[in-house]
């Protein structure tokens, strides 16, 4: 006796907007776009493939800028469906000069037309010291120099804020004082507000300072103890969730910064406490985690859960080799890989070589978690520090009656 296939089950739909609004109609009877309700504008514009596609939309007549700028619960969804695309990757050159912006090739005209008119070359940057960046963030761009100061640079729409660091940040400390490094924070729902956090160290201590663009002021936190003798590398810091988690590679654990505590790495027989090339990170859904690059040209992932007697545990996810491709990319070139940035599941790597000439070439590769899919983004003959820049949510697309601020850790 045969049977027939089953059907394909039916394409998942997005997840739609609870409708509250009956479809309109004209006196005729006859039902137009114009007729649409804002529940179910919303709930079309949900399937819109990214964020220049919403902002074409929504501009296009009043009502339907509208009906986004009054819905948060909308805009979160959409941000969770749609990640804002890359726009290009800063990089550094070297210490005495600005940094460099290299746009990724978009056949997007909204893309281009940013690119076109955005301050990318960081020009509007006083010209008193060189400038390093240090974090890339929703659409802001925060450099620091040693003149003490920090910058907060939207190349979008061409602002700049210069912010000397607090006078007492150095108090108190003991010996070996030093910055680790500098993160900013940023609110969905209200895109001109942000805060920075700056992170020190002492020889066996740590502290934060935060600056608020609401207050224009600093908050010093009290310097922490952190169990040892300091060996924390700068910049090697994450912000995830309001918290900046920093590897202490010497005890083989990671510092939390915002409540003083910490959580241990994997054990030593999957990862060398003594070796500096893992990258903390978060995941698509904000779950911390480890991502390391081996010499064998491997990926292994490590996520952050909880075990079933409610203790903390890493959980090994995968282990991808990026062999295959990165020999189709540089054409059997051999070099050495290394994790540059893991942020909501997506994590950007690098191989570097010399050149016969004696010029550093690099890769830039591009890798989701969540479908294992690599990309490259750019090449050439530059250093491996990057800081991918995405396309900031338009201030335009959000209500003044729906921004609130992120609220910070006070201790840390």
């Amino acid at each position: 006796m045969s049977s027939e296939p089953l059907p394909p089950p039916p394409a998942a739909k997005p997840p739609s907007i609870p409708s509250t609004t009956a479809l309109a109609t004209a006196a005729d009877g006859t039902t137009t776009i114009s007729s649409l309700g804002q529940d179910q504008l919303l709930d079309i514009f949900l399937r819109l493939p990214n964020l220049p596609d919403l902002v074409r939309a929504a501009l296009t007549c009043r009502p339907w800028l509208c009906a986004v700028r009054s819905s948060p619960s909308f805009r979160r969804l959409f941000r969770a469906l749609h990640p804002a695309p890359l726009l290009g990757i800063f990089l550094k050159v070297d210490d005495d000069t600005a940094p460099s912006f290299a746009p990724l090739r978009r056949s997007d005209p909204v893309v281009t037309a940013a690119l076109r008119r955005g301050d990318f070359f960081l020009t509007s940057l006083p010209l008193d010291d060189a400038w390093t960046v240090t974090d890339c963030r929703d659409g802001y761009v925060l450099l620091w120099n040693t003149l003490w100061a920090v910058a907060v640079v939207n190349p979008m729409t061409w602002a700049v804020d210069v912010i000397s660091f607090p006078d007492d940040v150095a108090d108190g400390s003991l010996s070996d004082f030093g910055f680790l490094g500098f993160h900013l924070l940023t609110s969905d729902e209200n895109p001109r507000s942000f805060r920075v956090v700056c992170l020190c160290a002492d020889v066996s201590r740590v502290r934060a300072a935060v600056f608020s663009s609401d207050t224009r002021g600093w908050a010093v936190h009290p310097w922490v103890e952190i169990g040892g003798e300091n060996s924390l590398k700068y910049g090697a810091g994450t912000m995830v969730d309001g918290s900046v988690y920093w590897p202490f590679y010497a005890e083989g654990r990671i510092i939390k910064i915002n409540t003083a505590s910490s959580v241990d790495l994997p054990s030593h027989t999957t990862i060398d406490y003594w070796q500096d090339d893992f990258i903390v990170g978060d995941t698509k859904d904000g779950e911390l985690c480890i991502v390391r690059a081996s010499d064998d040209f491997r990926l292994h992932v490590w996520i952050r859960s909880v075990g079933g007697d409610g203790i903390g545990i890493w959980v090994r996810q995968n282990m991808l080799s990026l062999g295959a491709e990165i020999d189709r990319v540089t054409r059997g070139l051999e070099g050495q890989v290394r994790v540059v940035q893991v942020r909501s599941g997506c994590v950007y790597f690098s191989m570097t070589r010399m050149t016969n000439a004696g010029t550093q070439r690099t890769w830039f590769f591009y890798l989701s978690l969540e479908t294992m899919e690599i990309e490259l983004l750019i090449h050439g003959t530059f250093d491996d520090c990057a800081f991918p820049y995405h396309m900031a949510w338009p201030p335009c697309l959000i209500g003044d009656d729906g921004s609130t601020g992120h609220e910070v850790e006070a201790s840390c």
